[in-house]
């Protein structure tokens, strides 16, 4: 089955564009960045949602643009909301985001609670229409 989800094109700096959809972890909801460029999904080690650590593999290295290299944890969420729609056993890892939050709030005056990464996109086949300012998904019904 495919859905369909609005997405907010913003401007973080001249010709600096984002792509950010809300989505709901439990009874915290947040944006999201959509991140073609990250390999995992990401959420801000200060947003307080429920998750569930992976025992097979519960570390990995994250490298950020300017080649810094940090430790950080894989969890699996049980479910998360994006529109109406529920995504079940999302796995994500949990980094500080504090970098991306200070631009966020210095240009923008608002956070993120996270990075929808590739394997996410990948997964569910995700196309992004720019015009009609939507992600298109593949769920099983």
């Amino acid at each position: 089955m495919e859905i369909k989800i609005p997405i907010e094109i913003v401007e973080l700096e001249d010709n600096s564009f984002h792509i950010i959809v809300s989505l709901q972890i439990g009874s915290i909801e947040g944006d999201f960045i959509i991140d073609t460029g990250a390999s995992v999904t990401v959420i801000d080690k200060l947003t307080p949602f429920s998750y569930e650590p992976l025992d097979d593999v519960s570390e990995i290295n994250s490298g950020g643009v300017c080649g810094e290299i940090n430790e950080v944890q894989l969890v699996n969420i049980t479910a998360l909301q994006i529109d109406n729609h529920t995504i079940e056993n999302i796995h994500a890892a949990v980094i500080d985001l504090q970098y991306v939050n200070s631009l966020y709030d210095k240009h923008l005056q608002r956070r993120v609670a996270g990075l929808l990464g590739s394997d996410f996109l990948v997964r569910h086949e995700a196309v992004i229409d720019y015009g009609n300012k939507e992600l298109t998904l593949k769920v099983s019904a």
